[in-house]
């Protein structure tokens, strides 16, 4: 049998290979078989499987295809918009102040996917990487520090094999740690309109998030999301007009999980425009 080691890249023969994932722990179950935790390369996923059902994956292969797919997903709106239609002032918005964002991710590559969006987007935005375990812990410091008034807290996430109930955090990867992370915010800031929140990941605990007191989070159907979701968040909160809402409608236009992807409530846009003409 083949041998797999940390930072391989894999995918599952019982799904058919339909995610490519990465090796990032091997652990010993209760049957003393090793069992390898795996987290996605394009969706927010994390997931575990026995030796047998891995199949590896070449990485220069990998990564070819990851570079073309996410290099066009990365895209920001604002271009995909002028392009389409040179003619439009869509793309165009008036003198003012976006909001500022906290983006808080376990992981590295993703998070640098995501600076790059806001980067494109002309967002002021810090990103730190934390394991979903340390980020409650860092919240209020980090929001202390940088003065954001947008903040995302994602990684990977999922639903535990063999889980009986999905209305618990006990049933998710790392659930828990998204609920605690907006618990940490609200403490900081309770006004939903001052401090914008999303958390979560692939098919987190929505219900136990949204309680906790965040604007936005995944995933009210419990199905996958793409790596640049929460960026999409996070970028038209900041660039909405402090006197129009986002809605959950209009998040789903953007992201590729769509309103099963992502929920939340009517939130106020933290874009400030100029006064002076």
């Amino acid at each position: 049998m083949d041998t797999f080691r940390i930072g391989d890249y894999v995918t599952r023969k019982s799904y058919g290979g339909d995610i490519d994932f990465r090796i990032s722990d091997i652990a010993i179950g209760r049957n003393g078989r090793k069992v390898y935790v795996l987290r996605g390369l394009v969706y927010r996923i994390m997931a575990d499987s026995d030796e047998y059902d891995l199949m590896r994956r070449d990485q220069v292969e990998v990564q070819k295809e990851l570079q073309s797919r996410l290099s066009q997903d990365g895209i920001h709106h604002i271009f995909n918009t002028r392009g389409a239609n040179s003619n439009t002032k869509t793309s165009f918005r008036p003198k003012g102040r976006p909001g500022t964002i906290l983006h808080i991710d376990s992981s590295p590559d993703f998070l640098e996917m995501c600076m790059n969006y806001y980067r494109d987007a002309r967002i002021k935005a810090y990103g730190h990487v934390l394991p979903e375990s340390e980020q409650p812990g860092s919240i209020r410091t980090l929001l202390k520090s940088t003065g954001a008034d947008v903040l995302i807290v994602t990684g990977h996430d999922g639903l535990k094999k063999g889980t009986f109930s999905v209305n618990s955090p006990d049933g998710y990867r790392s659930s828990r740690y998204f609920i605690r992370s907006v618990q940490e915010a609200r403490k900081y800031e309770p006004s939903l309109d001052k401090l914008c929140i999303f958390a979560g990941a692939c098919q987190s605990y929505f219900e136990g998030i949204m309680e906790a007191g965040a604007n936005f989070a995944s995933s009210p159907g419990r199905i996958l999301i793409h790596a640049l979701d929460p960026a999409k968040v996070g970028d038209r909160v900041a660039l909405t007009d402090s006197r129009v809402f986002v809605t959950p409608e209009k998040i789903a236009k953007l992201t590729q999980s769509g309103l099963k992807g992502i929920g939340g409530i009517r939130t106020r846009g933290h874009y400030v425009v100029s006064s002076r003409r």
